[in-house]
Formats: C-alpha cells, structure tokens, sequence
C-alpha cells in the first residue's frame, strides 16, 4: 500500500470504518440474514466514534458492543418480523419442492440429471431404484444443487413435511 494511502487511513479512521461498513452491507447483500447488516452498522457506530477520538481500542470496542448488542437484540425481532409477514411463502429451493422435471441421464440414489423448469439440474433419486430417460419426475427436496426426485406425483401441494419447508433449511 502507498505511503500517503496509509496516513490518510491512520489520520482519518473514519475511512477504514467506512471502507468495513460498506463490505458488510455487500456481503448482507448477498445472504440477506440480517447478521452482516448488524455488524454494518456497528461499523458505522464506530466510525462516527472515529470522528471524536482517534483511540484505536475505543473504536473496536464500540464496534463489538454495538454488534453484539444489535445481533442479539435486534436481529431476532427483525427476522421474526420478517417471518411472520410472509408465512407461507415458498422462495429459492422450497418453491421448486412438488415441481415436475423431465429425466435426461438415468437418476439412480448417487446420480443422474433432470431438466427443472428449463435448467438442467443434478439429481438423486428418493425412492430405491432409477428413473430412466424421459421419465417425469417430482422434486421431493433440494440438497444444495441436486434435486431429490420421486418418480410418483406428489399426493397433495403441501409440503409442509418435506425437508425444504422446515425452519433452517
């Protein structure tokens, strides 16, 4: 890093904690959890800290006792808030749980691929035996990026029990 680079972070904090704020607000993008938005604005804390002392120690602290605070407190009641307004929403994986898929390589318990509304997805299947080509097929659960298959329709659209819907999939 460039000599006039480094003083102009130790001379003004501010800049750093900026700098740290906005990569946690990037990654909170990214995993939408709430956790890294927490820690964004104990970055945030501690860079308005930075403007009245230029204790190193002092900003740190502000900044874990902000995040501690914010991700014990706070972060529960806003994910439950969040929960609570959309309860039966299906997103990402659980939304493809019932769905049908065509059989493109012969999907055994270890292997196989399927095409899934248009997207070519690696596949397991759930019962004992394989799905060969052409065989429709219904997702039962998403493990990662494999699509778990059954080669039997689905009794009914609740899928409160398949593994997708349960709390911390």
């Amino acid at each position: 890093m460039e000599p006039h680079v480094w003083d102009a972070l130790v001379n003004n904090p501010w800049i750093l904690w900026l700098i740290i704020m906005l990569i946690l607000a990037g990654i909170e993008m990214l995993t939408l959890d709430f956790l890294f938005l927490m820690m964004s604005i104990a970055a945030l804390c501690a860079g308005v800290v930075s403007f009245f002392t230029h204790s190193i120690p002092l900003q740190v602290i502000t900044f874990a006792v902000v995040a501690v605070l914010l991700i014990f407190l706070l972060r529960p009641v806003a994910l439950n808030r969040i929960n609570r307004s959309t309860p039966s929403t299906r997103s990402n994986a659980e939304r493809l749980v019932g769905l049908s898929c065509t059989v493109l390589e012969p999907v055994s318990e270890n292997t196989g691929l399927v095409r899934l509304e248009g997207d070519i997805w690696t596949a397991r299947s759930a019962e004992h035996g394989t799905l060969e080509v052409g065989t429709k097929a219904y997702v039962y659960r998403i493990d990662g990026a494999t699509a778990v298959v059954s080669g039997t329709a689905p009794a009914t659209t609740d899928f409160s029990d398949s593994p997708a819907s349960q709390p911390g999939y």
